[in-house]
C-alpha cells in the first residue's frame, strides 16, 4: 500500500500462523494421508480437550438460545461472577478474556513498557516471546528441559528493570510443573514485579497452584476453558488477582472479549459439566501413563508431563509423525526450533477408541 508504513510493533512481527502438523499438505487436500476424509484426521496435535466432551449437541443448550444473544452485546459482568463463585473469589478479582492468550497478552501491555525486561523459561507457550516482544519487552529465557523447576538460575534473571516474569506450569510444551515453593520463591525474588502464572493444563496436574497464585501479592493466575472443559473454539479464559491488577487488564482489553453464545455455552459448561470434566481428567491421566510407558518401551526419551500430552524425544521425531500422518493422526514435531528439533508432542485424546486408533498406529511408526 503505497505511502502507508507499519508501525515498529507491526515491522518487528510475524503473522501468527498454527504450527503445521504433519499431514497438514494432506488436509489441504481434504484427505489424510491415509485416504481418511479430513473430519476423521485425529487431531493430537495442539492439546484441545477430551474429545469425550465434545460429543455434547450444544444447539440444545438452553442458555445459546435465547434469539437475542446474537443482536445484543454480550453481558461483561454474569460469566465472570460465575467463574468468581466457581474460584471462591470476589468478582473484582476475575476479568474474562478471549482464551489465555488475551489475558497473556492484555498482561504484557499492562506491565511492560518498551525496554524493560521480563523473564520466562524456555522452552515455553510459544505466544509469551511474541506479547513480550510487541509489548517492546526484553525477553530473558531460562532453560528448564526436565527436571524441577530452575528456581535458582530463573531468580537471578530478574533485576531492577525486570516488570513480568511468567511462569507456565504446567509446562507447554514439556508437561513439568512448578511447585507452590517455586511460586512463593519468585515472588519474593520480585516483589517489583507481577509474576504471570499460567494454568492453563492445571487440572490435569496433582495439584492446583491457583489457590497459591493467587495468595501471593504480586501475582495473577491465567485459566483457560480450553484444556481439560474442552471448549478451546469458544476461546474464553481468565486472570485471577488483586483488584487492581485485574483493572489494569480491563483498560488494555476490549470491554466485550467474549462473544455472547461462547459466554452462554461457558456459564452452562461451569454450571452442568462438573462431573463430566473430572471423569475426563482422569482418563487423560491415564492414558498419559500408558502414552509414556508405550514411548519409553520403544526407545524414546519421555518427560514426567503433568499436562494432557507427551513430549518424547527422539532423532526420528519427525520420522514418527510422517509416518502416523499415513494413518490419518496429526501429532507436533518442532523442527527449526532450538533445542526442540528432536521432540515429538502427543496430546491425549480422552477417549477409549481414539486411544486405541493411536496406540495401533504407534506400533506400526516406532
Amino acid at each position: 500500500m503505497s505511502g502507508v508504513v507499519p508501525s515498529a510493533r507491526a515491522a518487528s512481527a510475524t503473522a501468527y500462523r498454527r504450527s503445521p502438523s504433519a499431514p497438514a499438505a494432506a488436509l489441504g487436500k481434504g484427505l489424510g494421508a491415509s485416504g481418511e476424509s479430513a473430519e476423521n484426521v485425529l487431531r493430537l496435535d495442539a492439546n484441545e480437550g477430551p474429545f469425550s466432551l465434545t460429543q455434547r449437541r450444544w444447539i440444545e443448550i438452553p442458555e445459546a438460545r435465547r434469539a437475542s444473544i446474537v443482536r445484543e452485546y454480550p453481558d461483561p459482568d454474569s460469566l465472570r461472577v460465575q467463574l468468581a463463585d466457581h474460584l471462591g473469589v470476589g468478582a473484582e478479582r476475575v476479568v474474562v478474556t478471549a482464551g489465555g492468550d488475551d489475558a497473556l497478552m492484555r498482561l504484557c501491555l499492562a506491565t511492560i513498557d518498551p525496554g524493560c525486561h521480563a523473564v520466562s523459561t524456555t522452552p515455553t507457550f510459544e505466544m509469551i516471546p511474541r506479547y513480550v516482544s510487541l509489548a517492546g519487552g526484553i525477553l530473558r529465557q531460562v532453560p528448564w528441559t526436565d527436571g524441577p523447576f530452575p528456581v535458582e538460575s530463573f531468580t537471578r534473571m530478574i533485576d531492577g528493570q525486570t516488570r513480568a516474569v511468567f511462569i507456565v506450569t504446567p509446562n507447554n510444551p514439556t508437561g513439568l510443573a512448578a511447585t507452590a515453593g517455586d511460586l512463593a520463591a519468585v515472588a519474593n525474588a520480585a516483589p517489583h514485579a507481577l509474576m504471570v502464572v499460567d494454568l492453563a493444563y492445571t487440572e490435569f496436574a496433582g495439584e492446583d497452584l491457583t489457590p497459591v497464585a493467587i495468595s501471593l501479592p504480586n501475582a495473577v493466575a491465567v485459566r483457560t476453558l480450553s484444556k481439560a472443559w474442552g471448549l478451546a473454539g469458544l476461546r474464553v479464559g481468565y486472570a485471577v488477582g488483586d483488584p487492581t491488577v485485574i483493572d489494569w487488564l480491563r483498560a488494555v482489553g476490549q470491554p466485550y472479549a467474549v462473544a455472547g453464545p461462547s459466554a452462554a455455552i461457558a456459564s452452562w459448561a461451569i454450571r452442568d459439566l462438573k462431573d463430566a470434566v473430572l471423569a475426563g481428567v482422569d482418563r487423560v491421566r491415564e492414558e498419559r501413563g500408558l502414552l509414556a510407558e508405550m514411548l519409553r518401551h520403544k526407545g524414546l526419551r519421555v518427560n514426567d508431563s503433568l499436562a494432557n500430552f507427551v513430549l518424547a524425544r527422539s532423532p526420528r521425531a519427525r520420522g514418527i509423525a510422517g509416518s502416523l500422518a499415513t494413518h490419518g493422526i496429526a501429532v507436533r514435531a518442532f523442527p527449526g526450533r532450538p533445542g526442540l528439533e528432536d521432540g515429538l508432542r502427543i496430546t491425549c485424546p480422552g477417549e477409549a477408541e481414539l486411544f486405541s486408533r493411536l496406540v495401533k498406529a504407534l506400533e506400526n511408526s516406532t
